[in-house]
């Protein structure tokens, strides 16, 4: 799977509402970043956090068997966009009064979730489709935890390869879920833990969380 190829916008993270294992003796959280307490001050922010220093991981499957794994990192210097970072690329994300903009590689702004947060909710999505919040209110649980009261956005585009991106978003975590769906090929992320990463030592070493 390319790194979050759709909405992840995998997606993101003000609070953390799981963090996966606890820290083994020895081990020690790495102090906040100064900018991990920047905001956008929108509603949206809430379902689509960015908190400078935080740490993604997500396991991705596809329908031929082959596991493999996502990390994405958290860059955020102001209030009012922020990147994820993945070991070969990077994404902009920007905080709009009425949603969160992605932009393409050349320059191309696109919504990844847009008010109102209502089902039905439709925009020209960041693919070329259009993108409908199917559900509100789902609850779902992965290895990171459980998650209530999240947003699934679908985008579906057209065309002689028509492609579904479904993503789930969740309040102080951002995205949980991504698949994306072509013909009989269906790819996924699921997230399996998130959180500051952690130092080992005098030396600075660092671990995923």
């Amino acid at each position: 799977m390319k790194p979050f190829a759709a909405p992840l916008a995998l997606a993101p993270f003000l609070a953390l509402a799981a963090c996966g294992p606890p820290t083994p003796a020895g081990l020690h959280v790495a102090p906040a970043s100064p900018s991990a307490s920047l905001s956008s001050g929108t509603a949206v922010e809430r379902y689509f956090p960015l908190v400078d220093g935080r740490v993604y991981h997500y396991a991705t499957s596809n329908d031929r068997g082959d596991p493999g794994v996502l990390v994405a990192h958290v860059r955020r210097t102001e209030a009012a966009s922020g990147e994820l970072r993945f070991p070969a690329s990077a994404r902009r994300f920007r905080y709009e009064a009425d949603g969160v903009v992605t932009f393409s590689k050349i320059g191309a702004a696109a919504y990844v979730l847009k008010e109102p947060l209502a089902q039905g909710t439709t925009w020209v999505g960041e693919h070329g489709g259009t993108t409908t919040i199917s559900a509100v209110g789902a609850r779902l649980d992965t290895p990171a935890g459980h998650f209530d009261a999240c947003v699934v956005t679908t985008e579906r585009t057209s065309g002689p390869a028509p492609v579904r991106y479904e993503t789930t978003l969740c309040p102080g975590t951002g995205i949980v879920v991504l698949e994306v769906q072509s013909g009989q090929s269906l790819e996924r992320a699921t997230l399996q833990g998130y959180g500051e990463p952690v130092s080992i030592g005098a030396e600075g070493l660092q671990r995923l969380p």
